[in-house]
């Protein structure tokens, strides 16, 4: 009997159309009781435990849902722009610039912030928007926004910005707990309109696995978006990528370009018997033309003999791929090159003179002893330049600014214009060509002339004191030299020769210059010709300091680093950490210099522990 009046209703139905409305009442009611289970059973998962990810993700969404409704009349909520007071501390948010005729901005969107009094973590969802001309922050508003994610990345292009990948942690940090993934990556691509600020999530099929620490650049020349790299670590398994994805902004499709593991099927093979970066995440690229480049980045592999152990591995080659034959190449180290690390920042500058070149920031390199037991860290505050024309690297050089050099009279001026201060504030290189000969003329009030005869002589690469100095500035470079005494033999006898800036009169203001104190996961980029830092971590002993201060540098003239915004968060905990502090300095090469010989990086001293995946 019921099949056949179901038959009949269905009949009748297709003949004279279904009842109004006792269908779509039926069916609505019937929706909203689901999702009140859903809540309720969130809302008592989530009391319960506070470490379970997948119950936290789903009143999240649940909220964001409810949220999104409260427009009024039935009506959703619209986006907003609202001038705000500066974000709190974060790490690992992504930082776009975002030009427009009516001005520069700074899109930040997501982050994490570590707690120091709790020791707790929150993930963000929420989106920022700085004015680089007038130095303010605004919150944008707006629905639907993707669920909070850190170690994402994002670019902006066509009046949109694309978000991909990242991580969710639970509040504890804990990967795996009473077998429930606590640690939650994401695969999903998102799109924000950046002229209505409307989110929508685009079709993620075909395209990369899940994974955060990965990097996603874009590429103007093709239209087209590249992604690199990452990691996916659930507690359970844990695997580094290497592939290679292409975006397409015309169609918003992926392709595979090759590389091992990483997409939705099976892995991709390299190039045809070519080389290929090995896996890692918290790298550095950059594209230039048509090649892509590869920089540093962290990977961890399980010990060979006892599985429970992992062995990490910061690195610090550099890779370039030739964008039309798909080929990669390993290139040589040459100049002043940074250690091996992970987790830095990276933003590249088109300097009207020396071409494109990338300018590399902190990040950390990890220690191991005792067969892996024991992990130290090293954070950096250096900052790099690498010339992409002349593969070479650099350590910058931060000049004192111009109200210091007027200071110290007009004939100390070419002195101190020739200075070669590192970006990390060391003394410069005493066999810096451009240094001899900025202080050799000098006047004699500033320079003795013994010290000026002494610097004549560095000018002139063929001389033997030229020669046994640059040996001496290689020997100790990466340390804070005021006094170096070695053994060289100078035109046949043995000599004492002395290795000290102060000796030659140079000027050593630039050590008291401000700069940013060490850190991982800083968000860095660069507008016009302004390079901008905010945030990172740093460790003090066992605890995580999430920063919130922002500085600034012009990148054409050097002039040292300006501080924006002093950092609000975890002062105590740093200054009582100073002692073991790793703001170490190193030695400068400057760009104008033709060093004959390659040089290689000193190790730093060991610091804290830290995490390099992101």
């Amino acid at each position: 009997m019921g099949s056949g009046r179901d038959k009949r209703k269905k009949a009748r139905e297709r003949k004279d159309g279904p009842v109004a409305g006792i269908g779509t009442v039926k069916t609505e009611r019937k929706t909203q009781k689901n999702e009140a289970k859903k809540e309720r059973r969130a809302e008592k998962r989530i009391e319960g435990d506070e470490d379970d990810v997948e119950a936290i993700l789903l009143r999240l969404a649940l909220e964001e849902k409810a949220r999104a409704g409260k427009g009024g009349a039935g009506a959703e909520a619209k986006p907003a722009v609202v001038e705000c007071e500066p974000p709190g501390p974060r790490v690992s948010a992504s930082f776009v610039p975002h030009v427009t005729p009516r001005g520069s901005y700074l899109l930040m969107f997501g982050g994490e912030f570590a707690d120091p009094s709790t020791d707790k973590v929150t993930v963000f969802r929420d989106m920022y928007r700085f004015d680089t001309d007038k130095r303010k922050w605004a919150r944008i508003d707006s629905p639907h926004a993707p669920p909070p994610r850190s170690a994402h990345q994002a670019v902006a292009a066509k009046g949109s910005m694309l978000v991909f990948g990242g991580e969710f942690t639970s509040p504890n940090q804990e990967k795996f707990h009473h077998y429930r993934e606590t640690f939650h990556h994401y695969r999903d691509l998102w799109r924000l309109d950046l002229a209505t600020w409307e989110w929508d999530c685009l079709p993620a099929k075909g395209g990369p696995s899940a994974r955060s620490g990965h990097r996603m650049v874009l590429q103007p020349l093709k239209n087209r978006v590249l992604l690199f790299g990452g990691f996916y670590d659930t507690g359970r398994e844990v695997k580094y990528y290497n592939d290679l994805w292409e975006l397409s902004l015309e169609t918003l499709k992926w392709t595979s370009l090759g590389g091992g593991g990483g997409g939705g099927g099976a892995p991709a093979a390299p190039g045809p018997g070519g080389p290929w970066p090995s896996p890692r995440s918290g790298c550095g690229v950059a594209v230039v033309g048509d090649t892509l480049w590869v920089f540093g980045g962290y990977s961890k592999a399980k010990d060979d003999e006892d599985p429970e152990l992992e062995h990490g591995k910061a690195m610090d080659d550099v890779w370039a791929c030739n964008l039309t034959s798909y080929t990669w190449e390993r290139v040589k180290k040459v100049g002043m090159a940074p250690g091996a690390r992970a987790s830095f920042a990276l933003a590249v500058h088109a300097h009207p003179k020396a071409g494109p070149r990338a300018f590399v920031f902190g990040g950390v390199s990890d220690n191991e002893a005792k067969g892996g037991e024991d992990l130290s860290s090293d954070f950096h505050n250096d900052l790099y330049t690498f010339a992409f024309e002349r593969r070479r690297w650099f350590a910058a050089e931060l000049r004192p600014p111009a109200k210091g050099k007027q200071q110290q009279g007009a004939d100390a001026a070419p002195a101190s214009s020739g200075a070669a201060p590192g970006a990390d504030g060391s003394d410069a290189a005493a066999a810096s060509t451009s240094s001899a000969a900025g202080a050799g003329a000098a006047s004699s009030s500033v320079v003795s002339p013994e010290a000026a005869a002494r610097l004549a002589a560095l000018c002139d690469k063929s001389s033997a004191l030229y020669r046994a100095a640059t040996k001496i500035q290689a020997s100790y470079r990466g340390y804070v030299v005021r006094k170096a005494y070695q053994l060289y033999k100078i035109g046949g006898v043995v000599s004492e020769v002395l290795y000290s800036p102060a000796t030659y009169g140079l000027d050593l203001s630039c050590l008291s210059m401000p700069k940013p104190r060490a850190r991982i996961g800083a968000l860095m980029t660069i507008v016009g010709n302004t390079l901008w830092l905010l945030g990172g971590t740093v460790e003090v002993g066992s605890r995580e300091v999430t920063l919130d201060d922002m500085w600034a540098l012009d990148v054409q003239r050097l002039d040292g680093w300006s501080l924006v915004r002093e950092n609000t968060v975890g002062e105590e905990l740093l200054k009582a950490g100073s002692g073991s502090d790793s703001e170490w300095t190193e030695g400068s090469g400057s760009e104008d210099e033709d060093d004959e010989e390659d040089e290689q990086p000193l190790p730093a001293k060991a610091k804290a522990a830290g995490k390099a995946k992101s």
